[in-house]
């Protein structure tokens, strides 16, 4: 925030993305009785947060997770929808991704994510364009910009004049990291200091698509040339190798600081790494299709599993429990 007069510091909007609404749990989260129970938890969370505060959700994408069957979450079935419907805050989001017809930002309007658009419970970004967050008085000195996947990003100059006082944000949809934070062989080119320069001029910077969250609070030395980075992370764990994530959202200040908030997971349910291990292997339809169009007996199911169990990078345990089923079977 330009302002040097900032007076009492206060929550002026609330930052998330990667909510990855499905129908049916991830394997790691299958031990959940009730899925959209489970996922109806941290969204009750936000939307106390926005009536605390009286402030904007905004939300940087994947609003969808991908479906089994096809690869996106664009054409989300219409009873996850209806629960999107009820149990999302009502904000200002970008899409991600998974949001996308084949990616392709031209057809959103094929999407669930513009069903909730047209439902008014999203208020949609315009790529590159500002959407002024007026939802209260406080609130009308935040301008956020827009760049969903594909679009590249703008100085704030080019999107709107620039008013002292008012806190400029970048809502964007694409993979940064910094060290601690990514997977493994992450490109170089999507580091934080390989885009810093994309982004001068900016309060902040608001990030989708790495599930790790994290915060930089201004990079380099606190540059005021450079803004702050807020990477929300994904709102819900969701595999096995989240167990000690945090899921958070960010509460921005009225500074132009963001504090982030840690959600509760205590009520989280999920089953052993191995078990989720097994279950993948088991949810194999098509390898046993192609087996039995060849005819193949049950002595050549077990072999054929031994072969791929051999080939994969299936742990131990886990190797152990699905041969032991099988064996059983056998016999």
């Amino acid at each position: 925030m330009r302002s040097k007069n900032a007076e009492l510091r206060e929550v002026v909007a609330i930052f998330c993305s990667d909510l990855h609404l499905s129908l049916k749990p991830p394997i790691w989260r299958s031990a959940e009785p009730n899925w959209l129970s489970a996922q109806a938890r941290p969204l009750e969370e936000v939307r106390d947060l926005q009536e605390k505060y009286e402030c904007p959700v905004i939300c940087a994408g994947d609003v969808f997770d991908r479906s089994r069957k096809i690869a996106d979450g664009w054409n989300a079935p219409a009873e996850l929808i209806n629960f999107a419907i009820d149990q999302l805050p009502d904000m200002y989001a970008i899409p991600g991704q998974h949001d996308l017809p084949n990616h392709q930002y031209e057809d959103i309007h094929r999407s669930a994510y513009w069903t909730l658009v047209e439902a008014g419970k999203i208020k949609n970004i315009l790529p590159g364009d500002i959407t002024i967050a007026d939802d209260a008085n406080k609130n009308k000195g935040l301008v956020v910009s827009g760049f969903p996947p594909g679009y590249k990003i703008k100085p704030p100059q080019q999107c709107h004049d620039i008013v002292d006082g008012w806190i400029d944000i970048a809502v964007i949809h694409d993979y940064i990291w910094i060290p601690g934070y990514s997977y493994p062989k992450a490109p170089d080119e999507n580091k934080v200091s390989k885009n810093l320069s994309l982004l001068e001029g900016y309060d902040i910077a608001v990030y989708g698509d790495n599930h790790k969250g994290f915060y930089t609070n201004r990079f380099p030395s606190k540059d005021p040339h450079y803004p702050r980075i807020f990477n929300c992370g994904t709102l819900m764990r969701r595999k096995s190798d989240e167990i000690d994530y945090k899921p958070q959202v960010g509460l921005l200040m009225s500074d132009g600081s963001v504090t982030p908030y840690y959600l509760d997971i205590s009520q989280d349910k999920y089953i052993p790494k191995a078990e989720e291990q097994v279950k993948a292997m088991l949810d194999m339809g098509e390898f046993f299709d192609e087996l039995e169009k060849l005819g193949k007996t049950a002595l050549d199911f077990v072999e054929a599993m031994k072969e791929f169990l051999h080939r994969g990078k299936t742990s131990t345990e886990a190797k152990q429990i699905i041969l032991d089923a099988m064996e059983s079977k056998k016999h």
